[in-house]
């Protein structure tokens, strides 16, 4: 692929998001700024640079009890971090199809008075409302039910890592 093709497709992308988020109205800048702050929050796992699995902060100079103790603590560090943002992605894979239920409270009050103003035997004013209703109920339940996967393999990640680290004799309290 050259440069230029690269460069069409990433427009065409944006071309193409743009016109979707208008179609569901007002409602989808939220849907998509809760999208985006997941992908955020689960970029946190990916890429951050500690692992829970290995956070040891082990010293030569400091006695055996004092580097247990250090690595409970930072250990715990990394649990609270990790489970903090997890909290986060939960609260967001619950508010997404709520915003979606609004946009499409919102979709059909647009339909219900566009078809007071213009009349129903327009099916143009009818298929608006709906359109936009069912793209912002679609995409709240694509976001939350994203973000519900990912909330649950996360947890059990952690759990997992948690077991690990209780029969290796690290607590984090």
């Amino acid at each position: 692929m050259t440069i230029n093709s690269i460069i069409y497709s990433i427009s065409q992308f944006e071309h193409s998001l743009l016109a979707f988020i208008d179609v569901g109205g007002i409602v989808m800048w939220p849907l998509f700024g809760c999208c985006l702050w997941m992908l955020w929050l689960a970029s946190q796992i990916v890429f951050k640079s500690y692992d829970l699995a290995y956070t040891r902060t082990t010293t030569q100079t400091c006695p055996d009890w004092l580097n247990h103790r250090l690595d409970s603590i930072a250990l715990r560090q990394a649990y609270q971090q990790q489970h903090f943002d997890l909290q986060g992605v939960k609260l967001l894979s619950m508010i997404a199809p709520l915003l979606g239920l609004l946009g499409t409270v919102s979709g059909m009050i647009a339909m219900f008075t566009a078809g007071a103003d213009y009349g129903f035997h327009d099916p143009a004013v009818i298929s608006a409302g709906i359109s936009m209703a069912m793209v912002t109920t679609q995409t709240g339940l694509f976001i939350g039910l994203s973000g519900a996967l990912l909330a649950f393999f996360w947890q059990r990640k952690l759990n997992k890592i948690q077991r690990i680290d209780l029969v290796r004799g690290y607590h984090a309290e």
